[in-house]
């Protein structure tokens, strides 16, 4: 297959764009991770493709815009708009690899190689000052999904009319000290990095969370790069239907986020977990009866999440 019918496939599964890029080894990515603190979401991050499987003489990379998310307010909870894309990338892609392992190519859908690196590779963006790829059509608002092909790359593109400013407005607007002058230089302190992950956020970092239950975007909403856009239309969920002691209305909740974002972003313990935090954050002592059952959850993250909360809303309300 060349590269051009790659593309328009590309386009007709829903991809705004698209481009090729070498399967060279992610050397200068892979120190880059080793020297920073490690991370769950790195965990499975790998950086040769060529090393992994012979057939792969290029990766395509896919992305997929998407509208910034309305902020949390009168008791619902912030879910990026990221997620909801991010989900629906994941199946376009999948469906993409099935139609081109029909046509008899060699494709493997969603492979965890440093997609940022390979944008840039491919001529799609640029690497901004919070770290993450700014495209000159979307801003840093895109989805970046690559597949493993055996489509040979036969041209580079001209790089893209775009740059971070360095305005620094994005490592001021960070909350948690994550972002420097010099870019993503505490990853660790990310705040991302610990939602719905089954961890336990440092607590220094759970008040910084807000009403946040998965997702940021501040360094995004402050960035002049990024081009004039409406909110994205999204059902509004609110933290009740999380933080509630009925176990089927529980379970209905996290599997309509799931069937949104992707189940494996929405598993029930990590939901719960994060939800604590958001208990904690909202001032509302009507939390507290749940929370205390969830203190004793044979979870860590559930546990620990619900008894800072408890402290929090008593702390607040003067018990």
């Amino acid at each position: 297959m060349d590269e051009a019918t790659l593309r328009a496939w590309a386009a007709q599964a829903g991809f705004a764009q698209s481009a090729l890029c070498s399967a060279a080894e992610f050397a200068q990515a892979r120190r880059v991770v080793d020297g920073q603190a490690p991370l769950a979401e790195r965990r499975q991050l790998r950086f040769d493709p060529c090393g992994d499987d012979s057939r792969v003489k290029s990766l395509l990379v896919l992305l997929r815009p998407y509208a910034p998310a309305a902020p949390a307010q009168g008791g619902t909870v912030f879910v990026d708009s990221y997620y909801f894309a991010s989900n629906a990338a994941y199946h376009a892609a999948r469906a993409l690899e099935a139609r081109l392992t029909q046509a008899g190519c060699y494709a493997r859908a969603n492979v965890p190689y440093p997609a940022k690196e390979a944008a840039v590779r491919a001529g799609l963006g640029v690497m901004g000052q919070n770290s993450l790829l700014i495209t000159p059509e979307y801003g840093t608002r895109v989805v970046i999904l690559l597949m493993a092909t055996d489509v040979e790359v036969t041209r580079v593109d001209a790089p893209v009319r775009a740059d971070c400013l360095r305005c620094g407005r994005c490592a001021a607007a960070c909350p948690s000290g994550a972002l420097s002058a010099q870019g993503m230089c505490h990853p660790e302190r990310c705040l991302r990095n610990f939602m719905m992950e089954g961890l336990v956020v440092p607590e220094a970092l759970r008040e910084a969370i807000g009403m946040r239950l998965i997702g940021c975007d501040i360094c995004q909403r402050v960035c002049p790069m990024q081009p004039a856009c409406a909110p994205a239309r999204q059902e509004a969920l609110r933290l009740d239907a999380f933080v509630t002691d009925d176990p089927a209305a529980f379970s209905s909740a996290v599997a309509r986020l799931g069937e949104q974002i992707g189940r494996n972003a929405a598993r029930p313990q990590r939901v719960r977990a994060q939800a604590a935090l958001l208990a904690g954050n909202s001032g509302n002592p009507a939390y507290l009866p749940v929370l205390r059952a969830w203190a004793q959850s044979p979870f860590e993250a559930v546990r620990e999440h619900a008894r800072w909360a408890i402290d929090r809303l008593q702390t607040a309300g003067g018990a």
